[in-house]
């Protein structure tokens, strides 16, 4: 990774850190160099602003998630390959470690509050996996509902919204899969 790449890594890290453990209005410039170990001239160089710096945290998140769904893809090229793909990465358990949904959640909330255009890159990402979705040769309208629900449930959780756990959880999740493999 070039050095460039693995700095604007840090300072995105950095950010998301200072979002998670602080809050999104503690976000600024000055807290991110900080958390990173760089001076404010060092994430200026990478980052022009504190919006391009909440997009560079919602482009990675695109990035990793894009990832996530090819290795969710289990079996490319049938009918409800990538409907299934994106319901395994969105209803994966979280592990002890920050998870792809807390970065996920902590960019949504900064891009949210900074400026609600900052979501547009996220909006039209949404769009081309809801079009996989409804072009994934299976009905159109339960590969959305499927997808609703495991957006729902990622929703739930994030924001403490009497989310179900344990059994349940899993459960739901597996009831979620076996629908998506359902003709």
């Amino acid at each position: 990774m070039a050095k460039a790449e693995e700095t604007r890594r840090r300072i995105v890290d950095a950010a998301e850190e200072v979002v998670l453990r602080d809050g999104v209005a503690r976000l600024t410039l000055d807290a991110a160099a900080a958390e990173a170990g760089l001076s404010k001239g060092g994430v200026l160089y990478h980052f022009a602003s504190r919006d391009a710096l909440v997009a560079g945290m919602v482009d990675r998140i695109i990035v990793e998630f894009d990832r996530d769904l090819d290795a969710a893809n289990e079996d490319p090229g049938t009918p409800g390959s990538f409907t299934r793909a994106y319901l395994r990465a969105t209803l994966a358990p979280g592990g002890p470690e920050r998870s792809r949904e807390d970065r996920l959640g902590a960019a949504l909330i900064a891009a949210v509050a900074a400026e609600p255009q900052l979501m547009a890159p996220l909006r039209r990402a949404f769009d081309g996996w809801q079009a996989r979705i409804e072009a994934d040769g299976i009905d159109p309208a339960r590969a959305t509902a499927l997808r609703l629900a495991a957006d729902g449930l990622w929703l739930s959780e994030l924001f403490g919204l009497a989310a179900p756990t344990g059994r349940l959880r899993r459960q739901l999740a597996d009831e979620v899969m076996r629908l998506a493999a359902t003709p």
